[in-house]
């Protein structure tokens, strides 16, 4: 296996450069026409001595053959005149990403220029393969229209492209008729693809607008065009994708996590090249895969393009009598980061100890939601007063107060009250007859905490009313009871009844598997005694 790969890195050739065909042809001609001139001089065709002796067909002749020697000449000083040079890239070439467009790119520098300068356009090939529509030039259009000299030609949308080594072809044009000055520059693509574009099964998108931009340092995660927070144990979806040029190709890469304490503290992304800032220590590290040996480089062990696992293990796996590694894809407990604001650095070092980054910021919840039923209480007449715990509850009651916790903390108390810091979704209490196949409402969807302070944690004591059960509605001869008939009882009649309460809240916990949420059961007797 090691030597595939001594040969897989085997230095390429480059390429020869294009002829120019138009241009060899203007030269076979003018010397065909001078040489065929002086042959009628040394014919005696033409006499300069005797001009009476020369017919007016022979002048005729000679002067068009003159005419035509003039403007070639003048053609190929036309073309030599335009000035074509393509000096980068080469060599071994980094993608570069755009995070407003979100592509990777490659600058194409030189000179397109000349007296008679008309435009200019950039062709790229790989081998006989031609890849039409992946230029752009300065100022947009089909075409550089406008003379550049030691400068940007254009750029070369490389997101599509795999790694390899490609020709460009620079053409000058003149204006007005004449032969274009072409020529021609290699070089190889290190495809450099370096991004998280999913975390807790919540894809990483630029807001307002929802546009899933992974190379937007200001994307965020988001479901539905809305920030959401993720909680639980998580999988990091991205690429970690340097390959290939002759000995330079990833090394290793992780993801780290830090902690942002102030809204708009979040830290910038470094530059590439740079050193790990000191924000995002080593002891917070959340994923680290590291290639240590020759055999650990296959196809199946890139990690991205696409968007592929970025919390793996080496794992192993044998076909025959030979044993291949292969990554083993996992997940990561964000417990160990606890709750907040925070930032994640994706870092994928070369083979050469050159860094390449991306950041993505998140909103971790893993903070437990509140939901209990404290007690019941019933209207004396002028107050509500509580109902001792065991005391059946009668008909005659009429209207009680469930009364109980229904509350979820803001993830961080020192952020705005806005989502998803502030992500209580939800609270429902609902009711059914023992056996029973059906329930009915108390209170549904409701939108609201209880209690509705923020802080502090409440307890028991800070207990406020989830909702309004009319009790008079379970008797099955109430004629206008909305009370499905399996829940209702017939006069003189009782039974076990269960209030159930559920709160939720917005975080996509375990890949979005589910919410944090929390049911809470009071069993309790009812007696129609009306």
């Amino acid at each position: 296996m090691a030597d595939m790969r001594e040969q897989r890195q085997a230095p390429r050739k480059a390429l020869p450069q294009t002829r120019d065909v138009p241009g060899c042809i203007k030269y076979i001609l003018l010397v065909f026409l001078v040489a065929l001139f002086i042959a009628e001089l040394g014919s005696g065709q033409i006499r300069f001595s005797n001009l009476g002796e020369t017919s007016w067909l022979a002048w005729l002749v000679s002067l068009i053959e003159l005419l035509l020697i003039v403007g070639l000449i003048v053609l190929i000083r036309v073309q030599r005149d335009l000035k074509c040079q393509i000096t980068d890239p080469s060599g071994c070439t980094e993608e570069t990403p755009d995070p407003t467009e979100g592509i990777l790119y490659v600058d194409v520098k030189g000179t397109a220029a000349g007296t008679a300068f008309g435009s200019y356009t950039l062709g790229v090939t790989k081998g006989m393969i031609n890849y039409p529509g992946i230029v752009e030039y300065p100022g947009g259009g089909s075409t550089g229209t406008v003379p550049v000299v030691a400068g940007d030609l254009g750029r070369i949308n490389t997101t599509s492209l795999t790694d390899g080594t490609y020709t460009i072809t620079l053409t000058v044009y003149p204006l007005g008729w004449g032969s274009p000055s072409t020529c021609t520059i290699t070089f190889d693509l290190l495809k450099v693809i370096v991004y998280i574009n999913r975390m807790g099964g919540a894809p990483a998108e630029v807001l307002p607008a929802g546009n899933p931009n992974p190379f937007d340092p200001t994307a965020e995660l988001a479901v539905g065009t809305k920030p959401v927070s993720i909680g639980g144990v998580i999988t990091v979806k991205g690429s970690a994708y340097i390959y290939e040029c002759v000995n330079r190709e990833i090394k290793k890469y992780e993801i780290r996590y830090a902690q942002v304490t102030v809204p708009g503290g979040e830290p910038a992304q470094p530059p590439r090249g740079a050193a790990i800032p000191a924000t995002w220590p080593a002891a917070n590290q959340a994923a680290m895969l590291e290639y240590t040996n020759p055999d650990q480089y296959q196809p199946w062990t890139r990690v991205g393009p696409m968007s592929t696992d970025l919390v793996n293990t080496w794992n192993t796996f044998t076909i025959g009598m030979t044993t291949y590694y292969k990554l083993s894809p996992g997940s990561w407990n964000s417990a160990a980061a606890s709750s907040g604001r925070f930032s994640f650095l994706l870092i994928a070092e070369d083979t050469t100890a050159i860094n390449f980054f991306d950041i993505q910021n998140v909103w971790l919840d893993n903070r437990p939601i509140l939901g209990q039923i404290v007690k019941f209480q019933r209207w004396n007449g002028s107050a509500w007063v509580d109902i001792p715990p065991c005391t059946d509850l009668l008909l005659s009651f009429g209207k009680i107060r469930v009364v109980g916790l229904a509350w979820d903390p803001l993830i961080d108390n020192a952020f705005p009250v806005t989502a998803p810091n502030d992500n209580f979704d939800h609270y429902d209490v609902y009711f059914w007859k023992q056996f029973s196949p059906v329930t009915d409402p108390i209170t549904s969807g409701a939108t609201t905490r209880v209690p509705a302070a923020l802080s502090p944690v409440p307890t028991p004591a800070d207990a406020g009313e989830l909702g309004q059960w009319d009790l008079s509605l379970l008797d099955a001869a109430n004629m206008a009871s909305t009370v499905h008939s399996d829940n209702r009882l017939g006069k003189g009649s009782s039974c076990t009844f269960t209030v159930e309460l559920y709160v939720t809240d917005n975080t996509l916990v375990n890949d979005g598997g589910t919410t944090h949420y929390n049911y809470y059961d009071v069993p309790v007797k009812v007696v129609n005694d009306l």
